[in-house]
């Protein structure tokens, strides 16, 4: 067995940021005499730890985890994808199929008190969310968009939340940023 070591060099290295406010961007020479060269946004990439499995007890205000997943997405040719640990599910329809994506960031989001008979009880005391990831993208023109996810079943009883594969069907209405 061999290892090896890889380096970005020119253009690559040069665009390699540890954030994503700006896209990542390749030079590609030009095809004839005068052209100058054009730059293509690479796809982004962007992943997140989102508890998707939980309890309560009878009476509780907090909820406990027992489980969690790894989300990742990526802006692919224009595409939003997400990966809920199972397989890729494009969530584009969710922003408009009327542009052209190019940045991806997911995160946790913020939950409100759980429904389902489980009044008053919220997941987990730091605000963190528990069955929900947000996904936000930005769009060729511009704009910067988010939709919130829903990634757990409620069902209230001892078992308060279980791992729901991730769907169109399950995310909000996205609102500009």
């Amino acid at each position: 067995m061999t290892c090896a070591s890889v380096a970005l060099s020119g253009a690559v290295a040069a665009s390699a940021s540890t954030t994503n406010t700006t896209p990542a961007t390749q030079a590609t020479p030009p095809q004839g005499g005068g052209e100058t060269k054009k730059f293509i946004p690479f796809p982004r990439l962007d992943a997140t730890n989102i508890v998707t499995d939980f309890t309560f007890a009878a009476g509780a205000t907090t909820v406990a985890p027992t489980a969690s997943r790894t989300f990742t997405g990526s802006a692919r040719r224009g595409h939003v994808f997400v990966h809920d640990g199972n397989s890729w599910t494009d969530l584009t329809s969710v922003f408009g199929n009327t542009g052209y994506y190019y940045d991806i960031a997911l995160a946790p989001t913020t939950s409100t008190a759980v429904p389902a008979g489980a009044t008053g009880v919220t997941l987990p005391g730091t605000g963190a969310a528990a069955g929900r990831v947000r996904v936000t993208v930005r769009r060729a023109d511009g704009a910067i968009l988010r939709s919130d996810c829903t990634v757990s079943s409620l069902s209230g009883g001892g078992t308060l939340g279980a791992f729901l594969p991730l769907a169109t069907a399950n995310c909000s209405a996205p609102q500009t940023l």
